[in-house]
């Protein structure tokens, strides 16, 4: 399932903001048995959008977090932040509600209750700010 997916790359954005020499399979070892070779391609390639496009990404969170420095953002609300915007932005087989409510699911699992409503409104102004530029 694309969850799944996605939930081995938010553990892998997670592990990469601590030590960025992670080893090469790291994110195949997350990718647990039972995942379908297009689950796996799709985690791989949303992790390479992300990687790819890592310094537009946290311009948009800073650019939205406007009353917290990047730096003061939790790293699990970071890495749900990146997976949303990522799909919002570079994956036209996903849609917007669905990459905002899967990122909000990863963010209730591993963060804080507080950190949903923060999540989700970064989130949400930049669903709407793409779809006016659309």
């Amino acid at each position: 399932m694309r969850s799944t997916a996605r939930e081995a790359v938010f553990k892998f954005l997670y592990a990469k903001q601590f030590n960025d020499e992670l080893p090469s399979d790291f994110l195949n070892n997350l990718l647990k048995e039972g995942v379908t070779d297009e689950d796996r391609a799709f985690a791989h390639a949303l992790a390479d959008k992300i990687g790819g496009h890592k310094e537009e990404i946290v311009s948009i969170i800073t650019d939205l977090a406007k009353d917290y420095s990047y730096n003061r953002i939790y790293p699990t609300d970071k890495c749900a932040l990146a997976i949303g915007i990522a799909e919002l932005t570079y994956s036209d087989d996903v849609p917007g509600s669905v990459a905002i409510d899967e990122a909000m699911k990863l963010c209730a699992k591993y963060s804080t209750q507080n950190s949903l409503s923060f999540v989700n409104g970064i989130l949400a102004e930049y669903y709407r700010s793409i779809g006016e530029n659309s």
